[in-house]
This record gives structure tokens, C-alpha cells and sequence, in this order.
């Protein structure tokens, strides 16, 4: 009897630890998802398989603070989305609406511009709204690069060319308490930052520049051109091919290593309609882009916006935004963009597609620039046999005649010079003609059990390429949203116009590109 009951003491005094060891567990992990603030208005970006995020505003609108925290997630290792092990670092200044970049010398720089500052006595807004950190320092902290800027702006985009650390900057508003003047004041210059000499370069507006807009997206893809989609411009929504997916604003949107460009949630003008959906732009079907909105599988975030989207290997990681009912969130979710899933939980997959450490292998150009040197080799081997050849006919031809005195018969036929052209590239053009609707457009291949709504394409008809002078094309706004697919050249800036679209695209490495 002794025995039983020292059993059930001991049993007793188990079940005890195993429950307090539980609850402990149990309160580590809820402090853990206390850690993090609702917010909406960050920037995000991956630097060496990390996610870093900074800023942004919490609470709700009437009653808000904003965020100086700089949080961090390793994505080299798998997680519960329930419970990704988020760490936070050095604080700097108090901001929303702003950039997180890439740069430095060896892309170990984070680079904040711009924002919404709360413009306090104890929280000024910075003279030059520029802050570095640098990620392989001990204990790295924000610090002012002193440059002298352009006007300061947010809602604006920033994109990073990997190849050398170049930050491309383009549209926003004014940094004003009133947000009435964001109707009259809306930026459309591109500018440059060169992190790695510590420079700002103002690029010139062309008469093809995209339209004045904020709230718009910009995506830079492998091909080395950066798309630039929605957004809101002047007192209107800029429009989006066809009528999916629809016109938006506060949209997010990565770009994949295989030229596609995905966009998810945003909301309407007058912030009342909210969506949810995912839509991709395929640029691979060039000159004729293809939009598709597609139908994922799983369970389907909340409508959002002011949120950011970070593309890791080949998942879509969503961080956080504004919901309907005035209600921010401070949760991840991550889509598999190969079968278009919503997932349970994060693994690592493909990391490679989107590393931030660059090789001169990774750069399409380059690859480009080195097989048309092994063109122009060979066919100067090409040319140097064939001359040889002709000559050795001659000799051989001129020595018989000269041993055998006959003249060899020939024709008397003129040969016609070739006039075929060589195919001249604009980087400025437009279609001549109004491009008309093809009704039956291709589709991006989806995985099994995935859905897609298709979207009508347009034909460039037989509109012909032209050079745009710029005396000659002064279009005002209407004409703007009409036309609303662009090609930009950032290292020459110019343009190019592609019809029906809410696109802008612009070529940081234009090398006799399109």
C-alpha cells in the first residue's frame, strides 16, 4: 500500500512539472507573437536569406504611432508561418511610408529613403531623409549619409540592381501633413543613387515618362527591366490591361526569376473596396504582355493593403498591412508561386533565384554581351576561311588558265546589292495605330487544381514603330492613361510605350536593348 502511494506521489509530482514546463512554454511562445506591433506602411527587403523590415505606422487611423523597429527573420531554416522566430535590432528614426533598399559594395547595406516622418520636437524630420546600416557590422546602427537630396518624398518606389549596388527611385508625394496637396503634388522623376560611391544622379524626364503617380508598384526583373504597375495618378486610378485585374492602389508586387511579375491585394480610390486576389504578369510573351489572375488553393488572407511582399527562393512571403474595419495585422503568410498555395508552414526552397550576392555570371547582360562576342568570333574566323577560299579559287582558276591558255566561261549576270537593313532600335516608340483587342489570348501555364480568368491581350495590329520627337508629342493625361504601358531606359532615359496596360517598364542595363 506504501508502494502505491509513494507511485501516485511521484506521479503526482510529475504531472505537476510537465504542466507548469507547459505553461512556461505556452507563455514564451505567446510573448513571442507579443513582440510584434500590428502595423501597415513598412518597408521590407531580403539581404542574405534574411527578411528585414523596418517602420511603419500601428494602431488605427484616428489613433496611431509610428514604428522605429527594425525586425528580422532568418528564411534559410523552416518555420511555423504561426511562429516565425522574429529578432529586432538597433531603432532609428520614426517612419512610414518609406523605402528599404539594397546597396553598398558588397549589397551588405540597408538603405531607407524617404518616408513619413512625425515631425515632433523630439522626432523632427530629418534634413536628408537618407540612413545606411550596414548588416555586417558587431552592432550595426542607422546613420545619416549626409547627401544633398531632391525634394523629400513617400509612397514613392525604390528598386536595387544588384549588379552594382545601384538604387533607382521613382514617383511619390511630398512629406506634408496635409494630404490634400498629394492631389496637386505628385512626383514622375526617376533618379539614382549610387551606394557604392556615395552619389545622387537626377535623371531627365522624357516626353514618354510614365505619368505622375504614388501608391504605385516597381518591380525589377532578371531581364534587367523594371516594371513599374497601378498606382494612383493625379485625381485618378491608373488603369490595369483590361478589366482584370482591377485599377488599385497600396498594392504589393515581386518579381520571379523566370520574368513574372505577381501582384496581390491593394484597394480601390476611395479605400471602401479591398482585395485579396493575386494577378500575374507574364513578360515573357513579349511585345503582347499577358495578366492572369490567378485562383490559389489554401486558406486565402484577409483583403489588404499598405503591405509589403517579399519574394524568397520561389515563395511569396506577405508581411502584415491594413484590413477592412479600420483593423491592422501583425502576420505573415506565404504563397508557393509553382502551385500557387497558401502554406501552412515556410520551407526553404530555391533560395538561389533570389540571392542578393552578385557574380558577373548572374547578369543577363553580361551573358548577353558574351555570346555576342562568340558571334562576332566566329564569324570572323567565318569570313578570314571564306576570303581564303576565294582567293585559292583565283590562283587556282588564273594558274590554269596561264598553264592551258583557255579562258574559263563566266556570267555576265550583275549581282544585286543586298539593301536588307539592319534592324533599328528605338528606344523610343510607340504604336502608330490604335492597337485593337485579341479576344483570344494565351494563358500562363498553371499547376493542377489551380484556376486562372483570362484576360484579353492587345495586338499591336499593324501600328508601325516609330521615334517620338520630343517637340511633337506633348500628350496631356487622358492620352497618358490610355496609353499605359511603358518601357523605360534608366541608363539613357528614354521610353518606350506598349498599348493598353498599366505598365511602365524601364532597362537599368540597356546595351542596344529594346
Amino acid at each position: 500500500m506504501a508502494l502505491f502511494k509513494l507511485f501516485g506521489n511521484k506521479l503526482a509530482g510529475s504531472l505537476t512539472i510537465v504542466t507548469i514546463e507547459s505553461l512556461v512554454l505556452v507563455l514564451i511562445q505567446s510573448a513571442k507573437a507579443m513582440l510584434l506591433e500590428p502595423r501597415w506602411g513598412h518597408g521590407a527587403v531580403l539581404l542574405s536569406n534574411k527578411l528585414y523590415i523596418y517602420g511603419g505606422k500601428t494602431g488605427t487611423k484616428n489613433d496611431l504611432d509610428y514604428i522605429n523597429q527594425l525586425i528580422i527573420l532568418d528564411v534559410s531554416t523552416s518555420f511555423a508561418i504561426s511562429d516565425p522566430a522574429w529578432t529586432t535590432r538597433s531603432v532609428g528614426p520614426k517612419v512610414a511610408y518609406h523605402t528599404i533598399s539594397i546597396g553598398g559594395s558588397q549589397n551588405e547595406l540597408l538603405v531607407l529613403y524617404g518616408g513619413e516622418y512625425l515631425n515632433t520636437p523630439d522626432e523632427p524630420v530629418p534634413d536628408n531623409p537618407l540612413f545606411y546600416y550596414n548588416t555586417l557590422e558587431d552592432s550595426p546602427e542607422w546613420n545619416n549619409a549626409n547627401l544633398s537630396l531632391g525634394t523629400p518624398r513617400k509612397e514613392h518606389t525604390a528598386v536595387t540592381r544588384l549588379s552594382d549596388s545601384m538604387n533607382y527611385f521613382f514617383g511619390g508625394i511630398p512629406d506634408v501633413s496635409d494630404i490634400s496637396v498629394s492631389a496637386i503634388i505628385q512626383f514622375q522623376d526617376l533618379f539614382k543613387l549610387d551606394t557604392r560611391k556615395n552619389y545622387w544622379d537626377i535623371q531627365h524626364v522624357d516626353p514618354n515618362t510614365p505619368s505622375e503617380r504614388f501608391h504605385h508598384t516597381a518591380t525589377i526583373l532578371p531581364d534587367g527591366k523594371m516594371y513599374v504597375i497601378g498606382g494612383y495618378s493625379k485625381d485618378k486610378l491608373v488603369d490595369i490591361i483590361g478589366t482584370l485585374p482591377s485599377a488599385r492602389r497600396d498594392h504589393a508586387a515581386v518579381g520571379t526569376h523566370d520574368g513574372k511579375v505577381i501582384i496581390h491585394g491593394g484597394v480601390n480610390q476611395d479605400y471602401l473596396g479591398l482585395f485579396d486576389d493575386i494577378a500575374v504578369l507574364d513578360t515573357t510573351t513579349q511585345p503582347n504582355y499577358t495578366w492572369n489572375v490567378i485562383k490559389a488553393k489554401g486558406t486565402i488572407p484577409a483583403a489588404r493593403y499598405s503591405h509589403t511582399a517579399t519574394m524568397i527562393g520561389t515563395n511569396m512571403l506577405i508581411a502584415f498591412g491594413f484590413l477592412a474595419k479600420d483593423t491592422p495585422d501583425n502576420n505573415i503568410y506565404v504563397l508557393d508561386t509553382i502551385t500557387y498555395t497558401w502554406k501552412e508552414s515556410y520551407s526553404p526552397e530555391n533560395l538561389d533565384f533570389t540571392k542578393t550576392t552578385y557574380s558577373p555570371n548572374d547578369d543577363p547582360t553580361q551573358q548577353g554581351k558574351t555570346s555576342k562576342t562568340r558571334v562576332i568570333a566566329a564569324s570572323t574566323i567565318g569570313t578570314i576561311v571564306f576570303i581564303l577560299l576565294v582567293g585559292y579559287v583565283l590562283w587556282f582558276f588564273r594558274r590554269k588558265r596561264q598553264d592551258s591558255f583557255y579562258a574559263a566561261p563566266y556570267s555576265n549576270t550583275n549581282e544585286q546589292a543586298s539593301n536588307q537593313e539592319k534592324p533599328n532600335k528605338f528606344n523610343i516608340f510607340l504604336c502608330a495605330k490604335k492597337p485593337t483587342l485579341n479576344q483570344k489570348s494565351k494563358t500562363l501555364g498553371v499547376p493542377s487544381g489551380s484556376t486562372t480568368e483570362e484576360l484579353p491581350r492587345p495586338s499591336m495590329g499593324s501600328g508601325l514603330a516609330m521615334p517620338i520627337e520630343s517637340s511633337s508629342h506633348d500628350k496631356d493625361y487622358s492620352a497618358a492613361l490610355e496609353e499605359n504601358m511603358m518601357g523605360i531606359d534608366i541608363q539613357q532615359t528614354n521610353f518606350m510605350i506598349v498599348p493598353k496596360s498599366p505598365l511602365r517598364v524601364t532597362n537599368p542595363d540597356n546595351v542596344g536593348d529594346d
